[in-house]
């Protein structure tokens, strides 16, 4: 198995450190939660319930944020920590295998945890790694983290899943396919999205589809396939299995995925890849080969990340909610957090977010 290949980076917003202004003399001050309670003309109490996100009158909101503006204060999470049970530290694993996606999710994960008040700790770790249990004592002893969000392929990685739980770490996971129960998650119903889609492609006239799996290690791309060939079977379709192929969820992968497809002799008018960096690398071979999109072949999609809009022909895809399901995440790891310091209870909500089919000319032309 191989070692997990680590790259740690603690990201920080707006509350990031106690910052600094300079008095005329150009001397570093301190400012101090007091000095914003003063320019606000509100209770230290009242600034905190302000960051803190509490709920206060909309007007009082307003001149506190402008005195944390004009002050450029910056709350000191580490002494926050030491005044309750949480250290305002979540974690982000991720593998770079899922390209785009991950990127688009990070965003959103970074943009509310600002909102929120909460530092975020990346942590690059390898699916299937063999060194995940000291990866987690590491990093857990090194930060405390409150809580992990755990996006595709982690999400599924169950040695990953063993060693936060032994280490009492709450966490959150994104789009699993695999034990559904053991926790909380934010999801599609990938299973009806690509039903959908596929028969988006019956119904545009094609019968020969070609489809493209993602890594067969995890749940959700077998959801995906099991969706396609259900879709095919209630129209009265066979599987063409030369038509089958895994991709790896990567553009690499859906490149030499298309190519089996195409080489295979097979006749095949469209092609369902089950995310759109494979989709993407689809519409390259197929230019390649000297075909047209999608006059030639048709080809869709899975996520709606950006480049699905920026490649040509613009991709016809299923679109995942990103942003929603990066804050949902967030926002459900708190909630659990939350539940376990001060009720002693463990909460595995699930939250499955609706998606929709968007169509664009890879699939219908110009």
């Amino acid at each position: 198995m191989p070692k997990a290949v680590l790259h740690r980076t603690v990201t920080y917003g707006w509350i990031s450190g106690l910052m600094s202004t300079r008095e005329r003399t150009g001397k570093a001050k301190k400012v101090t939660m007091k000095d914003v309670a003063s320019r606000a003309g509100v209770s230290i109490m009242t600034v905190s319930r302000v960051l803190n996100n509490d709920k206060v009158s909309e007007s009082t909101h307003d001149r506190v944020m402008e005195a944390v503006d004009a002050l450029n204060y910056r709350l000191n999470v580490s002494a926050r920590s030491l005044s309750g049970s949480q250290s305002y530290l979540l974690g982000f694993f991720y593998d770079n295998s899922l390209g785009s996606y991950i990127s688009q999710y990070l965003i959103g994960v970074l943009q509310r945890c600002n909102e929120l008040g909460y530092h975020l700790v990346l942590e690059s770790c390898t699916y299937g790694a063999d060194n995940v249990e000291e990866t987690v004592s590491e990093l857990t002893s090194r930060y405390m983290l409150d809580g992990v969000i755990l996006p595709p392929p982690l999400c599924e990685f169950l040695p990953l899943l063993d060693a936060l739980e032994d280490a009492n770490v709450r966490y959150v996971r994104v789009g699993p396919g695999l034990e559904l129960d053991r926790s909380a998650f934010v999801s599609i119903d990938d299973y009806q999205a690509t039903y959908e889609m596929t028969e988006h492609l019956i119904d545009a006239g094609h019968k020969n589809i070609g489809f493209i799996k993602g890594d067969c290690h995890q749940g959700v791309a077998a959801t995906r396939y099991r969706g396609f060939c259900d879709a095919l079977a209630s129209h009265g379709l066979a599987i063409n299995e030369a038509l089958v192929t895994e991709g790896d969820f990567n553009f690499a992968g859906g490149m030499t995925a298309c190519e089996e497809i195409l080489d295979s002799g097979e006749p095949v008018s469209a092609i369902f890849a089950s995310n759109d960096d494979m989709a993407s690398a689809v519409i390259a071979t197929v230019h390649r080969r000297g075909l047209r999109v999608p006059e030639d072949i048709a080809v869709a999609g899975f996520d709606d990340t950006a480049i699905a809009r920026s490649i040509w022909p613009q991709l016809t895809t299923v679109k995942q909610p990103i942003d929603q399901m990066s804050t949902d995440s967030v926002d459900l790891l708190i909630e659990a957090i939350r539940a376990d310091s001060l009720l002693g209870i463990k909460l595995n909500k699930r939250d499955i977010l609706p998606h929709s089919i968007v169509v664009r000319s890879s699939t219908v032309g110009e």
